[in-house]
């Protein structure tokens, strides 16, 4: 458990850089923007799942960007409560956005939001980069020295 509360402080640092770099220009680029809140709201799409929410944002939902900073505080929060509160081997049932039946773990679903994450963030550097804009160093090791 405490191995997994320390990735999701790392996540939630990771993200929190990128959205402080993004907000500081005055525009994000469309594909960055849809980026970023895609990462956001799949992991609200998750927690949903895994609280039994019936109702959730579209896994593209567009996300305004003056909210990313408090959804990443709430998601972080909700993520941290539900690993502190849940055995990590409590299994969850639920359908895909295709319907399609699944049955994993706590620990699993927790494991794939933070590799969903770092997958998109690293997206989202080569984005910024296309666009001149310097992404964040970001690498977990540099979480380490902060």
């Amino acid at each position: 458990m405490e191995h997994l509360l320390k990735l999701l402080e790392y996540n939630f640092w990771a993200n929190d850089l990128f959205i402080t770099r993004l907000t500081l220009n005055e525009s994000i680029p469309t594909e960055v923007q849809k980026q970023l809140s895609h990462l956001l709201s799949a992991h609200q799409i998750w927690l949903g799942r895994i609280n039994g929410r019936g109702s959730l944002p579209s896994v593209w939902e567009s996300i305004d960007p003056e909210t990313w900073e408090g959804v990443n505080i709430e998601l972080y929060n909700e993520t941290t409560d539900l690993v502190k509160s849940i055995s990590l081997g409590t299994t969850f049932t639920y359908k895909n956005t295709r319907g399609i039946p699944f049955q994993n773990s706590l620990e699993d679903l927790i494991t794939h939001i933070l590799h969903h994450s770092t997958h998109h963030r690293a997206q989202v550097a080569l984005l910024m980069r296309q666009h001149s804009i310097l992404p964040p160093q970001s690498d977990y090791i540099f979480y380490l020295r902060k």
